[in-house]
């Protein structure tokens, strides 16, 4: 991602032209996607943590997360400048009304997701609160977010304002029956970028469980919805994107479908790994138990033949053959 950053960390990096590129199929008919990971732990140590691990994007999660609008502002740019625009920020928005949207933007996030997209009229509307009028849209400027000479920067020809319509990417979440029956629709507005999948919604729109059980294959409804939400994506250009953490393997083919995959979730990880420590301990100190079992059983086999606190029953009665004296002597006497 350090080469879409934008002429400050201050500015949202490319993510449209990165998207765009990843979207783009060799002749082996796959991508090469981005990864990035659900932020649900909104702490600046966790937004400094995941920064540096590698990943193309962080989605901060302000719909399903308690979150503030100051909190969000810092998760943002922790995020662009300790991964030195490597990882970008996209937020999750609770809707395009929230309030927290004009954060986001303001404090560079170079993509938004809009949940809960039913139709072409609410993408529109989305997509108009992310751009400004220069670009047809109705974003606000922000005096405090555009500093002269230091977050405004912008080659020549180019503004601050127009550098963020160019690289601020818009992903509308599919993930009801009604938004799947009108994908198509919702695919052909320009300015969006992405469609991203909402398994489990979708799934209880369609009256199936929200996850389904390991090792147990998808309901053909549901990849029926997935394979008509895959040719409006196609038939449009625009790029896919999907959670795979929670995908069985054996219903993992339409993945390669997807340009932006999301790999773990940090609220995940740490549930997966306090749990796998907790076995491990538990199975550590349950073979523990059984050696001291094995060592006991031998001290008391010593015991048995003669030894006594770890002396011979010899020693004890003072008949050691080390302490026999030549000529009869014994312990020093005649």
């Amino acid at each position: 991602m350090q080469r879409f950053q934008a002429e400050t960390l201050f500015q949202p990096s490319n993510l449209v032209a990165a998207i765009q590129e990843a979207n783009q199929v060799d002749s082996d008919g796959n991508r090469k996607p981005l990864f990035g990971s659900i932020m649900a732990f909104p702490h600046q140590k966790v937004a400094r943590t995941v920064a540096v691990l590698g990943l193309d994007f962080v989605m901060i999660d302000a719909l399903h997360t308690a979150i503030d609008a100051e909190n969000l502002y810092a998760l943002i740019q922790t995020i662009n400048f300790v991964s030195q625009g490597r990882t970008c920020a996209v937020v999750r928005v609770p809707s395009a009304e929230s309030h927290l949207l004009a954060y986001a933007l303001d404090a560079g996030a170079s993509g938004i997701i809009f949940p809960h997209v039913d139709t072409a009229a609410e993408a529109a509307a989305a997509v108009k609160k992310v751009r400004y009028e220069y670009s047809g849209g109705e974003r606000s400027l922000s005096p405090c977010a555009l500093l002269n000479g230091i977050t405004d920067m912008a080659p020549p020809g180019w503004s601050a304002e127009r550098i963020a319509d160019r690289n601020i990417a818009v992903i509308c979440q599919i993930e009801s029956a009604v938004a799947v029956e009108n994908v198509d629709e919702i695919a052909r507005i320009p300015g969006v970028h992405s469609l991203m999948l909402g398994a489990g919604d979708l799934r209880v729109s369609l009256g199936l469980p929200s996850r389904t059980p390991p090792g147990t294959p998808e309901d053909p409804r549901f990849f029926a919805a997935v394979e008509k939400l895959i040719a409006a994506a196609n038939a449009h250009d625009k790029a896919l994107m999907t959670v795979a953490f929670k995908t069985n393997a054996n219903d993992a083919g339409w993945l390669r479908n997807f340009s932006l995959v999301l790999t773990s979730a940090d609220i995940v990880s740490v549930v997966k790994g306090h749990k796998e420590d907790l076995a491990r301990t538990r199975e550590l100190l349950k073979n523990a138990r059984s050696d001291k079992k094995v060592v006991v059983k031998t001290r008391a086999n010593g015991h048995a033949n003669g030894m006594v606190n770890g002396h011979s029953k010899e020693k004890l009665n003072g008949s050691h053959a080390e302490d026999e004296k030549p000529n009869g002597q014994v312990n020093g006497d005649l």
